[in-house]
């Protein structure tokens, strides 16, 4: 039994229910294969603030996110990075007697989810107290930078694969537009603020293959 698995039991009265699935903030309809507002999003544009919320720790000394997907729970750098970040498993997210399917830093801002063999699907990155996770702090993985605005992410990673804009969820309520990225590493799915520029949500994914094949 791995770290995961064994700090279970001792965080279960901190989390907050039942897992939710890999795809929770999945994939929007209305995609364009060109960003909206496309001006307004150049790079000679941005503005650099202080976007790093004042007393949480910083995550660039950490390792890089993207280096979970495709492995298991259970596997050595898969617990050493989960240590690093404060990975623990949520209540009620096992199946059978298996491993958990969704682990939380809410300190950090992270969040992973792993299929029903254990392997890591998917790494959400928290910006704005969604869900009750800090914003997340430091280099957001596939070379995106660490500014947490629409304009930085286009400077560092160039004009994304597809777009959509603004769009309301029945249940969920409004969101703003988002850019999706194919890169060597993951697929970088960026969701934005209603005011159209902040980060709002990261969410990394295993890449294409075709594009790991290209790279």
């Amino acid at each position: 039994m791995g770290f995961l698995e064994r700090r279970a039991d001792r965080f279960r009265l901190n989390a907050d229910g039942a897992a939710r699935p890999p795809d929770r903030y999945g994939q929007k309809p209305g995609a364009r294969n060109h960003g909206s507002n496309g001006s307004l999003h150049d790079p000679a544009r941005l503005r650099h603030t202080n976007a790093d919320p004042v007393g949480v720790p910083a995550t660039g000394d950490r390792p890089d996110l993207t280096e979970l997907l495709g492995r298991t729970v259970l596997q050595p750098r898969t617990q050493q990075i989960c240590r690093e970040y404060g990975l623990i498993p949520r209540a009620g997210a096992t199946v059978g007697f298996g491993p958990s399917r969704s682990y939380l830093a809410r300190d950090a801002g992270v969040e992973i989810a792993a299929d029903t063999h254990g392997t890591v699907t998917t790494v959400f990155l928290h910006f704005h107290g969604d869900d009750g996770f800090t914003s997340y702090r430091g280099d957001i993985p596939g070379g995106a930078g660490d500014v947490p605005r629409r304009a930085a992410l286009w400077a560092a990673l160039g004009r994304p694969g597809e777009s959509g804009d603004p769009y309301r969820e029945k249940f969920l309520g409004d969101y703003g537009p988002w850019d999706r990225w194919a890169l060597p590493a993951c697929t970088l799915h960026a969701q934005y603020a209603l005011d159209g520029d902040n980060l709002h949500r990261i969410t990394l994914t295993l890449p294409d293959p075709e594009v790991r094949r290209a790279a």
